[in-house]
């Protein structure tokens, strides 16, 4: 199997994989990972495997984690793009009640378990992932951690925010959905995964939160990421109507392959703030 896209930084020069973290982030269809060095500060490989219409399974799976590279890697993050998630404010968060906050918003199946992960700003995250899933990864790599994705993000990009009175919009984009994240100046007021979202249903949301918040365009800015072929469409629809509207940019304190630079800035964008989540 070959990934749809690869980017190498000279890999078969460092020798010893236990100093390697692996970040492996999984979608409905897609699966990217990268290695990086023990402090998750230099990336010196990634690959990108894109299945189309086809959801990703665990013989794509067991293919993809043959790659040589994964031999001896000691330190692996893995996050999984799960649509099942909710955030609590942690001065009301009671680890003991974590289901009853996940069940007003989400059903719970037999296969599925909850789990959290504590996020900047006084934030936790309560998000499910299924049995089989876990156990699969977990059998293959011992030292790992489980992450929900989109949390990942929301750790990640307060870091692009400029502190001004202003709103701004990040959309992060899938074949089959659309993360939107909003922030007033510093702080998160709306976060919200939108399924089956057209090209017009995103521009109606982010419309629809304007109006309702009358919040003025000339001080909204709307940032997009993502390897969808949907990305640019929902761009070019965008500028029609909002006077800022950019791809995101990529995370600053990561160095990166020479090679990753003819790739789009938005891409990976999902990846990266996992390389960077602790």
């Amino acid at each position: 199997m070959k990934p749809t896209i690869q980017i190498d930084n000279n890999l078969s020069l460092i020798k010893d994989a236990s100093q390697y973290t692996c970040s492996i982030l999984v979608g409905r269809n897609y699966l990217s990972y990268a290695l990086s060095d023990k402090d998750c500060k230099h990336i010196y490989l990634l690959k990108h495997y894109y299945f189309e219409d086809k959801v990703i399974g665990k013989n794509d799976f067991n293919e993809i984690l043959r790659d040589p590279v994964f031999k001896n890697v000691n330190n692996v993050k893995i996050a999984i793009d799960s649509l099942k998630s909710t955030l609590v404010p942690d001065i009301l968060f009671d680890e003991t009640h974590k289901q009853d906050y996940f069940t007003l918003v989400h059903d719970l199946s037999e296969e599925e378990n909850i789990h959290t992960q504590k996020l900047s700003g006084e934030k936790t995250s309560v998000f499910s992932l299924k049995k089989s899933t876990v156990s699969f990864l977990g059998s293959i790599y011992k030292n790992v951690t489980f992450y929900d994705a989109s949390s990942c993000l929301l750790n990640t990009y307060p870091a692009l925010l400029t502190g001004e009175d202003i709103h701004t919009f990040f959309l992060c984009i899938k074949d089959d959905c659309v993360t939107m994240s909003v922030f007033q100046n510093k702080k998160l007021i709306l976060h919200q995964v939108y399924t089956d979202a057209s090209v017009s249903d995103v521009t109606y949301f982010i419309s629809n939160f304007v109006s309702t918040q009358s919040v003025s365009k000339d001080k909204t800015r709307i940032l997009i990421h993502g390897e969808s072929v949907r990305v640019s469409a929902i761009y070019n629809e965008l500028v029609l109507y909002y006077p800022e509207v950019k791809y995101c940019s990529r995370i600053q304190n990561l160095q990166y392959p020479e090679t990753l630079f003819a790739q789009p800035s938005h891409y990976f964008f999902n990846l990266f703030s996992l390389v960077t989540c602790a």
